[in-house]
């Protein structure tokens, strides 16, 4: 008889601790698939839950929740300085922009009006060459930062309507010409006469050309090609260029914002054109990529712009 009572105690209490193993596991695993969903969107500042009565678990989900509240604070501090960061481009980028239009405007007016003077001096003629220039390159960079911080902050809302890509890269192209002439390089572009087109904010693809125009300027060693094609509901252009600068590791980190390769540094590129291309390309549902090959024992450098037709 005790055989049968401890028989039946054992079984008792082994079937307690197999249910509450049971129990145990399966609260863990509620606990790790509430983590998971966590981790894809730590904005929503969600907690864990205790799946059942327990003290040990509780102590443990209570150091995770302390340890997640830690996380989403910090967080929210960081986008709160990236946001007061962001502010302060574009502040000082929309101030420095007045001062550089008025430079530009006198330099342009002294060139004009003094047009005798400079011919018999060229010395002079020389130096409002140089300064007009590198103003035009500080203006460039200010407008790139005061673009990049207007996207970054989302103010910079886009109208996406039907436009032609093909006018508006043949615009850009007559834009630039004297840029890519400067730079004494030869131009290919394949472009169909028939208007391309495609779901975008003619603004936002003008700055897309005038960027990868203005890459294709400093950096190309003697050729640009430009070539359309029409897949389906897509419109494929591709900017390509011979380069001798490009390092295999530059590829992966071309629309990094701020990243400069040895040759950009001086060409006083701040880092943020391709990176604002590449982003107005997303805002109007396209992409921007770039690759390299080799043909000829020539490297050459593509950037291919993806627009969705219309």
């Amino acid at each position: 008889m005790l055989t049968i009572v401890l028989l039946i105690l054992a079984v008792l209490v082994g079937g307690f601790f197999v249910i509450r193993y049971i129990s145990l596991v399966h609260a863990l695993r509620h606990t790790r698939d509430e983590l998971a969903l966590i981790r894809r969107d730590l904005s929503q500042n969600q907690m864990l839950h205790l799946p059942l009565p327990n003290p040990e678990l509780a102590a443990l989900l209570n150091d995770l929740n302390g340890l997640l509240s830690d996380i989403q604070h910090e967080r929210q501090n960081y986008a709160k300085r990236e946001r007061a960061f962001q502010q302060q481009i574009e502040a000082i980028s929309h101030d420095l922009r007045t001062p550089l239009t008025v430079i530009l405007g006198y330099l342009k007016l002294f060139r004009q009006n003094q047009h005798a003077q400079l011919a018999a001096d060229p010395e002079l003629a020389e130096t409002v060459a140089v300064l007009e220039q590198k103003a035009e390159t500080m203006s460039t960079l200010v407008g790139q930062f005061y673009d990049y911080s207007r996207l970054a902050a989302d103010d910079m809302p886009l109208t996406l309507e039907r436009i032609d890509a093909g006018r508006i890269l043949r615009e850009a192209l007559a834009g630039n010409y004297q840029l890519l002439a400067d730079a004494q390089l030869h131009i290919d572009a394949d472009l169909p006469e028939h208007p391309l087109w495609v779901l975008g904010d003619t603004a936002a693809l003008s700055r897309i050309f005038q960027n990868l125009l203005q890459n294709a300027g400093r950096y190309a060693e003697s050729r640009l090609s430009l070539y359309a094609e029409e897949n389906g509901n897509q419109l494929i252009l591709q900017f390509t260029n011979d380069t001798s600068w490009l390092k295999g590791e530059d590829v992966d980190h071309l629309f990094d914002r701020f990243y400069t390769s040895d040759a950009s540094r001086h060409q006083g590129s701040t880092g943020l054109g391709l990176t604002v291309a590449q982003a107005l390309a997303e805002d109007m549902q396209g992409q921007l990529t770039a690759n390299t090959h080799v043909i000829n024992d020539q490297q050459l450098l593509t950037f291919t712009l993806t627009l969705k037709k219309l």
